[in-house]
């Protein structure tokens, strides 16, 4: 009797198309689900998703890999560095001076032991970088579905 998204029993006009229970009346479309259907979004294939993870876990691994040689880099470049300082001191005539607060700093020993801590933390970032992309790429097709609704 009332409105219904099934279509008449037996005695209903073959025209008849489904009722939409929101509007009361006929739908305007053949499926006769109305404003009900849900809107579909833009789909990204599975193997898109897979390439990107692919894509971005190369990426994390190949930085993974240039943490321990960059960090290697710098910690060898300490000895140059606090040389050119001296040399600078020295033109300025104050070489003896730079010399002994380097030797008292102890510079290299000093960096040698902030190396492991930053070693730590920068792998440590890379797997949690790693794993916030990762997630998104995964959410990303929920998202645009979602917004293509909006």
């Amino acid at each position: 009797m009332g409105n219904h998204l099934f279509r008449s029993g037996k005695h209903g006009r073959r025209g008849d198309r489904y009722r939409d229970a929101g509007r009361g009346g006929h739908g305007d479309d053949r499926s006769g689900f109305g404003d009900i259907a849900p809107a579909r979004g833009p789909r990204i294939a599975g193997a898109v998703l897979l390439g990107g993870l692919i894509v971005w876990s190369l990426l994390a691994l190949g930085l993974w890999a240039l943490v321990d040689p960059v960090l290697a880099w710098a910690a060898g470049m300490t000895g140059s560095a606090t040389d050119l300082g001296v040399g600078f001191a020295r033109w300025f005539g104050l070489g003896r001076e730079a010399s002994a607060l380097r030797d008292a700093a102890n510079v290299d020993g000093l960096v040698g032991w902030a190396i492991g801590p930053v070693h730590v933390l920068a792998k440590a970032g890379l797997i949690l970088i790693w794993l916030a992309g990762a997630a998104a790429l995964v959410v990303l097709p929920a998202i645009l579905r979602r917004r293509s609704r909006w």
